[in-house]
Parts: structure tokens; C-alpha cells; sequence
């Protein structure tokens, strides 16, 4: 599955800061990554969502 995800964003009305651009290309990419690890026959009964928190986690 390849696409743009500031694309998606960008049409969804959300708009993301330059200073956080690299940052969510590179997570995108990691959970990309990560798709291809899983047998996805396992998963197609369930959803895999990206959150970004601006600044990191906080607990």
C-alpha cells in the first residue's frame, strides 16, 4: 500500500506542520514496515491505526 499520507491528511481538512512533516514520514514508513512482518490472512478482521500525540506520549 503505497500512498502520500499528507495527501490523505491534506484531504481530510487536517494540516500538518513542516516542522512535524519528517517526523510523521518516518513513522508512516515504520508502520509500513511493520504491515509487511504479519501475516495479514490474520488480520483482515481487524483495524491498524497510526496516532500522532504532537510532542510525544504523555503518561
Amino acid at each position: 500500500m503505497a500512498f502520500d499520507i499528507h495527501e490523505i491528511l491534506e484531504k481530510k481538512g487536517i494540516i500538518v506542520p513542516e516542522h512535524h512533516q519528517d517526523m510523521l514520514k518516518a513513522q508512516m514508513a515504520g508502520f509500513e514496515e511493520l504491515r509487511q512482518t504479519v501475516n495479514q490472512e490474520q488480520l483482515k478482521d481487524f483495524d491498524m491505526a497510526l496516532t500522532h500525540i504532537p510532542g510525544g506520549e504523555q503518561k
